[in-house]
């Protein structure tokens, strides 16, 4: 009798998982708006389990498209721990010994390492200016040109972004080697018990395995730690009046200047946003072919839910993305549930503005809502996960408040 009941107890969490299991597997011109300009580093842990997979994920992570580019050479680090120093304490050392404020800005002005000269073309393309109205010694010359630069720095240097990530795989094997002595004691059960063992013990052996690999699911903790370049006013006076040298320059004064600019490690500075933390969501399966799609996935995501909680928690990292088109009073946008989007989501809608300067402003003009149903699922392997909405490419709006919406208009989620 007590055989029995072992039996049943087995039979019955076995029947309980696999509902569990069941449950699991049921315009050019508009994309030509400012962004902010991201850069992503990778606290590197060589040690521990599977760092050699995420490390190479994490390198091969494109940038979130509702950001620039601005990675340098340098997106791992291993911390010197060998103190009692935070981690914090830790990234903040880092940060200054690699000069990485003063390389961030080289990269904006593509500096030239060998002859110090700087130019302003990247400026030019991501801000959509005019290149020659850009040039430095010209904008010296004139009221708009300074206001250009000014507004250049304003809504794009000083909209750069340091990104520390450290992503920390958690090992549930424990669970999994549980999971696999239940399904074991099952078919043993089921044997003993003079019960047909052929297809049954077969189908609990592959089923075992297969609820083993998503119990033991490949899960992460990822915490991330925002750092912003500062661009004021003051540095960069400085850096035009003292640092600045391009290909019409003489050699004498860039090679003066290069000086200067190499030994200013105090001039460019990060100042700390904050940070947040995330641990993945549980891992749907389907679409996954090997090992390296199950961490690609549940990185990107991790990574990708953390920037959308810093963006919500921090005003100054918040993203704007243009209308894409207006349709029968549906407004269309090219963002989705990567970047946090809800049916209870709430978008301001913004029309950019400029002066007789050319100084740029963000008149509000209204409210939008996603429309439920209607929501790009743009999330990493969405589409192969056959997840709903991820055949979409754009999430549909209803207005709430406004009118004269036209494509090219900014919209940006309200707190």
């Amino acid at each position: 009798m007590k055989h029995y009941t072992t039996l049943f107890v087995f039979y019955f969490i076995f029947l309980f998982l696999v509902q569990g299991l069941r449950a699991q597997n049921t315009g050019t011109e508009i994309e030509k708006y400012r962004r902010s300009s991201l850069y992503t580093i990778l606290i590197t842990h060589p040690q521990a389990k599977y760092a050699h997979e995420i490390d190479s994920v994490f390198v091969a992570m494109p940038t979130p498209d509702k950001y620039e580019n601005h990675n340098l050479r340098i997106r791992r680090v291993i911390l010197d721990t060998n103190s009692n120093k935070t981690k914090m304490e830790h990234i903040e050392d880092f940060l200054m010994k690699a000069k990485v404020a003063k390389r961030m800005v080289g990269k904006w002005f593509h500096r030239d390492n060998t002859t110090g000269t700087f130019d302003v073309s990247l400026l030019a393309e991501r801000g959509n200016y005019n290149a020659s109205e850009m040039d430095v010694e010209k904008a010296r010359m004139s009221k708009r040109g300074l206001v250009l630069l000014s507004d250049a720095g304003e809504e794009l240097i000083g909209n750069t972004f340091v990104m520390v990530n450290d992503i920390v795989y958690v090992d549930k094997e424990a669970n999994a080697k549980i999971a696999i002595a239940i399904f074991a004691a099952i078919a043993s059960a089921a044997g003993s018990a003079g019960t047909p063992v052929g297809d049954l013990a077969k189908s609990v052996a592959d089923l075992g395995a297969s609820i083993s690999n998503l119990i033991a699911g490949f899960t992460v903790k990822v915490s991330s730690h925002l750092y912003q370049l500062q661009w004021t006013d003051s540095v960069a006076s400085v850096f035009y009046n003292q640092l600045w040298c391009d290909t019409n320059s003489s050699k004498e004064l860039c090679l003066q200047r290069k000086k200067i600019f190499d030994n200013s490690n105090d001039l460019f500075q990060l100042k700390y946003i904050g940070s947040y933390k995330v641990k993945s969501d549980k891992t749907v399966m389907r679409g996954l072919k090997s090992n390296a799609d199950v961490i690609t996935k549940v990185c990107t995501r991790a990574l990708d839910k953390n920037i959308v909680s810093l963006q919500k928690k921090y005003e100054v990292f918040k993203v704007k993305t243009p209308i894409y088109s207006i349709n029968a009073n549906k407004i269309e946008s090219k963002i989705g549930k990567k970047e946090g989007l809800s049916e209870k989501s709430k978008f301001e809608v913004l029309e950019r503005v400029e002066d007789a300067q050319g100084k740029t402003f963000y008149k509000k003009v209204g409210n939008i809502k996603p429309i439920r149903g209607e929501i790009w699922d743009n999330r990493c392997m969405a589409f192969e996960e056959q997840a709903k909405g991820a055949e979409r490419t754009t999430t549909a709006f209803k207005i709430l408040s406004g009118s004269g919406f036209s494509p090219g208009m900014l919209i940006r989620q309200i707190k």
